[in-house]
């Protein structure tokens, strides 16, 4: 089964800019070619056609949902489509929710709308319809995406591996680049690793919360990146009410300090008791022995992960929060990956 959600994958060229077309049929012409070609049988369902950008947490819902309707439907693999600014986030409310999929789920997207002349369409939907039409693994959240720019190869990712595109990157990247599998065209599937859906946290609920909940929920929750000069009362105002902060540390896991600046840390400790403040990413993988700014970040309250990324911190809080779990439940939820002073 595809879930088709919009993005670059299912949009035109139109009056000089992107945009999504508003039928959807020519991303169906261009599921229809690969079904053929790959000799699958595929239906397709479209609850959401926006691109990536104009998604909300709501959205992210409406996807889950679909996902939750897909897995109880006699199909031996899922497909969701979607655009690549704001994939990552919505593969990682999937991630967060794993425990109800009784599918593989394959997300994939394209840099270049299908009207392209060097668009990644057609590889994009090949990779992942084949990897979520295969046997191994059973279940999981990945992603299928182009490995270079010339299209000759797509990589499948694990989602909860899977980071953000930077502002220059024309491909996915994972955490340490991990690969799981890789798709040529001529060949088909060549697995890299062991096909096994790696350890991840979930949010353990039954039921998916609902948009109403999401929302109340987003003014409860804020999401910074941490930068030299951070001011105490920006701080302060994006703290405010807020019953978790996520924070995004430097790449080694630190973050401003020093005797000249301790506006963060002074900040943590006096918001702390009513604040949860967590703080990602800690690369276990390339750092044995924490920076004194790390030890002073935990010793101030902050709650430090470790290869957990800063954005699945923040959508795994919010989903969480929305289901009516406490701070202490997340904590509780996310402690296997939590780092001790």
């Amino acid at each position: 089964m595809v879930i088709t959600t919009g993005g670059t994958i299912g949009s035109i060229l139109q009056s000089g800019q992107v945009a999504v077309e508003a039928s959807a049929s020519k991303i169906a012409d261009e599921i229809d070619a690969v079904k053929q070609r790959l000799g699958l049988d595929v239906e397709v369902i479209s609850p959401i056609n926006k691109n990536s950008e104009v998604l909300t947490p709501g959205d992210w819902v409406t996807v889950l949902a679909s996902i939750r309707h897909a897995c109880q439907q006699d199909c031996d693999g899922i497909v969701v489509t979607h655009g690549t600014d704001t994939m990552a986030y919505t593969v990682a409310a999937a991630v967060a929710f794993s425990h109800l999929w009784n599918k593989k789920i394959c997300f994939t997207g394209a840099f270049l709308s299908p009207d392209h002349p060097r668009s990644d369409t057609a590889l994009s939907l090949s990779a992942a319809l084949e990897f979520a039409a295969s046997s191994q693994p059973e279940q999981g959240v990945y992603v299928a995406f182009r490995s270079d720019a010339d299209n000759r190869e797509a990589k499948i990712l694990s989602g909860i591996e899977l980071k953000p595109m930077g502002f220059d990157d024309a491909v996915f990247h994972s955490q340490y680049n991990a690969v799981v599998s890789r798709y040529c065209p001529a060949v088909g599937l060549a697995c890299e690793a062991p096909l096994t859906a790696p350890t991840q946290p979930v949010v353990c609920d039954a039921s998916l919360p609902t948009k109403t909940a999401v929302a109340a929920t987003q003014k409860k929750i804020a999401y910074l990146h941490l930068y030299p000069g951070l001011d105490k009362g920006l701080l302060r105002a994006v703290s405010a009410d807020k019953d978790v902060v996520v924070l995004q540390l430097y790449h080694s896991g630190t973050g401003p300090f020093g005797e000249e600046y301790s506006d963060v840390i002074d900040h943590i400790t006096a918001c702390c008791d009513d604040t949860l403040f967590l703080l990602g990413s800690f690369p276990a993988k390339h750092i044995t022995t924490a920076y004194g700014s790390t030890h002073a970040l935990m010793a101030s309250g902050g709650v430090l992960y470790r290869d957990l990324q800063s954005h699945y911190l923040y959508v795994f809080a919010l989903l969480a929060l929305s289901s009516g779990k406490s701070q202490t439940d997340i904590r509780s939820l996310l402690s296997d990956w939590e780092v001790s002073c």
